[in-house]
């Protein structure tokens, strides 16, 4: 019924717990799902470690795929084209999703009208920066805000989409480096057909790493880029040659 799609690069530290959230016995949901888990040339041994848990774990349908390409954007393309059924999810390796995650992806999309999801965001051990930004707070109404603008910002790690939808605007754009999942869900947006839409579902929650925050250069890049990226694709329209991997 649902397929889960989770790029992996160098997450040798986190996906164990990744995974461990999607086992049955961790989610409320009974029907039948699977885990895709996309190394994208991982260097620090996930592979080994994901091998090692599907032979632990074989309660969970979980498929290990490889994907050249280097890119969140081709590894995230190359598991929903490998992903067998209707509904597609899709949440990072440093990723906690909440135990009724799955139920409550498949209840949204019990309503036929509904064509894609974006969920709640939280954080697990949250940062000081975090806290006083009310940043988990910010982002809901974020999100609320944007699905009713019709410009919907997908995170990455928390967000569902029917396989017809996805293909009928031919997936990620590979070329990316950054801002794939924001740029996929404008596009889902401008592709809906009358009383199709798009919707917020605070219910599906998960637990994002807050390993990025804190006063320091990375974190400033980090968020810089990010503001950058959502000015030029959802006020702009346009994608700037610098968030492309090989700019012409």
């Amino acid at each position: 019924m649902i397929s889960v799609v989770i790029p992996v690069y160098n997450e040798a530290e986190a996906v164990e717990a990744c995974l461990e959230a999607l086992l049955p016995s961790r989610q409320s949901f009974s029907g039948p799902y699977e885990v895709v888990a996309v190394d994208n040339g991982s260097t620090d041994g996930s592979r080994a470690l994901i091998e090692r848990f599907q032979r632990a774990h074989p309660e969970l349908n979980l498929r290990l795929v490889h994907e050249e390409e280097s890119g969140v954007a081709a590894a995230s393309q190359r598991g929903f084209c490998e992903a067998k059924y209707e509904l597609i999810a899709r949440t990072d390796a440093d990723t906690l999703v909440d135990p009724r995650w799955l139920e409550a992806i498949v209840r949204r999309f019990r309503d036929s009208r509904v064509m894609a999801l974006c969920g709640r965001v939280c954080f697990h051990e949250p940062h000081w920066i975090q806290r006083v930004l009310l940043l988990e707070r910010l982002i809901a109404l974020h999100q609320r805000v944007h699905v009713w603008l019709k410009k919907p910002h997908f995170w990455g790690f928390n967000f569902a989409v029917r396989r017809e939808i996805f293909r009928r605007v031919g997936g990620f754009n590979t070329r990316l480096r950054l801002g794939e999942d924001l740029e996929l869900g404008l596009r889902l947006g401008k592709a809906l057909r009358p009383g199709e839409r798009i919707v917020y579902a605070p219910e599906v929650k998960v637990y994002s790493s807050s390993r990025r925050y804190g006063l320091h250069r990375e974190w400033l890049r980090y968020t810089l880029d990010g503001y950058r990226a959502y000015f030029a694709l959802v006020w702009r329209g346009r994608i700037p040659t610098w968030m492309l991997k090989d700019p012409p």
